[in-house]
């Protein structure tokens, strides 16, 4: 048997109500991430790669499919309230140290904090790297690749991602 709704308003609170409850049972249970408010939404294919204790996500942000990768020392991901994601983006606060090569580079780990801070969004496809501040209210354009802070109000986009607008 299925459900059904017709398109009125009790319907769509319900359907809101079990996307919501199911992200909530995700992310506390499947991904033991430390801390989230909420109203945080993800979708199939959200994972949490290391570091879920080092995760700290606001109230109303949607994740969507999202990677994020924390670590277990320094790589702390903050992501403030009303932050948006677009489908396939990774926020990686663990790489690896390329000056080395072979087994070093293997077992060499580096982390860095990132912060995603309020009203933030960022496009499909793109990657935030260690050590970055996402600024208030900037916008990632898709497929970016972010290596340096991003300052409030301030459009990015490409690789590396480059300011191309400010947002008035």
């Amino acid at each position: 048997m299925f459900l059904t709704f017709k398109r009125s308003r009790l319907g769509i609170n319900i359907y809101n109500c079990i996307l919501f409850c199911t992200s909530y049972l995700l992310l506390k249970f499947r991904w033991r991430v430390n801390k989230f408010g909420s109203k945080v939404l993800i979708h199939k294919g959200f994972s949490v790669f290391h570091g879920p204790q080092n995760i700290i996500i606001g109230n109303n942000v949607c994740l969507a499919d999202s990677l994020l990768n924390a670590g277990y020392d320094k790589g702390k991901i903050t992501i403030e309230d009303n932050v948006f994601f677009s489908h396939r983006v990774m926020i990686l606060a663990r790489g690896h140290d390329y000056r080395l090569f072979n087994e070093q580079r293997a077992e060499s780990i580096t982390e860095a904090p990132i912060m995603i801070r309020q009203g933030a969004w960022i496009g499909a496809g793109s990657i935030v790297l260690s050590g970055v501040v996402i600024g208030k209210n900037s916008v990632i354009g898709a497929g970016s690749v972010v290596t340096k802070d991003v300052l409030e109000n301030t459009i990015v986009a490409g690789v590396p991602a480059k300011t191309i607008g400010v947002i008035k």
